[in-house]
Order: structure tokens, then C-alpha cells, then sequence
């Protein structure tokens, strides 16, 4: 007591060497836009901010919004031009579900990409699944952004 404590830990040896893992090149070119219009409705001011930027880096026309107010203010503005819209389901005030039915109440053949970090009933995933939107989970990658947006789009 008050002197310390020496811990010693003793792990087994092991004759194997350990493999050599395979880093996998993903080129980001197959997944390049061509100016395509995308409503992204993201609350997060950073995942917003990151997502905007990759978008139009990669060839798509991004237009972020915050939340659902912003997002129907935006589509009005724009007449619904847009090829594609990226929401989040849990927005501040609304649903991202209740966002995108109300925007293809305008333009039916909107593509429609959600996205989540929540895995309790907050993230809707049944009634998702339902309608059969595509679903990206958070976090993800930039690749996978890129591929879930590309998909989308060529997606009938």
C-alpha cells in the first residue's frame, strides 16, 4: 500500500508471421457524377459540410439544407430540378421519410437516398425497407457515399 503496483502480462509466443494485408486501390472515377442536381438534407452543420464538398468534387451539383424547412423551401426554388435527394431520417423537425414522400408528391421520379446512425425505431428502417428506398448507414465512408449515390442514380 502506497508503493505501487507492478503488473506483469505474459502472452503466448507465436511462430506465425502475420499476413500481409492486401490494400485495395477503389477508384472514385467510376462513381463520378455529371452534374447531376442533388437536394442533400443533412443536420449535421460537419457530415453537411463533408458531404456538400465530396459531391461536388466527384461532378455532382449539390445543394445542402439543414432540415426539412429548408430543403422545402430549396425544392421550390429550384421547381424540383433535381435528379437525386440524400436526407438523413432523423432531422430536427420532421422525418426525412415524411421530407421525401412530400417531394415525390411533386416529382415522382425523384431517386431517393436515406441515410442514418440511428438503429432503434428512430431510423425507420422498417417502413425504408418497405418502400424499398436505398439506405446508407452512418458513419461512411467517402467511397461509399460516392458508390450509393451512383447506384442510385442508375438504378430503374
Amino acid at each position: 500500500m502506497g508503493q505501487g503496483s507492478t503488473f506483469k502480462v505474459y502472452l503466448p509466443a507465436v511462430s506465425l508471421k502475420p499476413e500481409t494485408a492486401v490494400e485495395r486501390q477503389i477508384s472514385l472515377e467510376a462513381f463520378r457524377g455529371q452534374g447531376e442536381r442533388i437536394l442533400l438534407v443533412e443536420d449535421e452543420a460537419t457530415i453537411r459540410k463533408l458531404s456538400t464538398r465530396a459531391l461536388r468534387e466527384s461532378g455532382y451539383t449539390p445543394f445542402p439544407a439543414a432540415n426539412v424547412a429548408e430543403a422545402l423551401v430549396i425544392f421550390e426554388r429550384e421547381n424540383g430540378d433535381f435528379a437525386l435527394v440524400f436526407s438523413d431520417v432523423v432531422l430536427p423537425d420532421g422525418s426525412g421519410l415524411n421530407l421525401v414522400d412530400r417531394l415525390l408528391a411533386r416529382q415522382p421520379d425523384l431517386r431517393v437516398l436515406l441515410s442514418s446512425g440511428y438503429t432503434d425505431p428512430k431510423s425507420q428502417w422498417q417502413a425504408i425497407r418497405e418502400r424499398g428506398f436505398p439506405f446508407l448507414r452512418k458513419p461512411y465512408a467517402l467511397s461509399e457515399l460516392l458508390r450509393s449515390v451512383s447506384e442510385t442514380m442508375h438504378s430503374r
